[in-house]
């Protein structure tokens, strides 16, 4: 059974329960938004959609930052992924919110310093800012010409 969600970016939504995840503190600066739906790419994108359940307006463009950083690998507090009630830190989805600027489109950036972690069985949500990394918040996807 789908659920219908509505999405000001994306219009209205059929979701699968499975696709939706609870972020029990919220995203920093969302914090009193808890609910998401996962909604996957379209058309051999690399980019998810991650759409607050209830707030039409909220959605974030997210990726998995190993397809354009292979090595990216980040150190977690142990104590922060507590929350995510995982066995395994390692089965644990990582995705990195994207920014899209409105004046050059082509220049996409993602936020490897504040992964999002995704326990997919209990569909449980944390951003985690790496307070002790070298990643930035702004990593280029695409190298650009000069």
């Amino acid at each position: 059974m789908s659920i219908e969600i509505d999405s000001v970016k994306l219009g209205k939504l059929l979701v699968n329960p499975d696709s939706l995840l609870t972020f029990p503190k919220g995203i920093p600066g969302f914090q009193g938004i808890k609910e998401y739906a996962l909604i996957p790419p379209g058309n051999d994108s690399p980019f998810y959609w991650l759409q607050a359940f209830k707030d039409p307006a909220l959605a974030f463009v997210v990726t998995d930052p190993l397809l354009f950083k292979a090595d990216y690998h980040p150190d977690y507090p142990e104590e922060e992924i507590k929350l995510l009630n995982v066995d395994d830190p390692k089965s644990l989805v990582i995705l990195v919110l994207v920014t899209i600027p409105r004046d050059d489109p082509k220049r996409f950036t993602a936020n490897f310093m504040a992964p999002i972690y995704i326990n997919l069985e209990n569909r449980i949500g944390k951003q985690i800012i790496l307070t002790h990394s070298n990643y930035s918040h702004q990593t280029p996807l695409f190298l650009q010409k000069t």
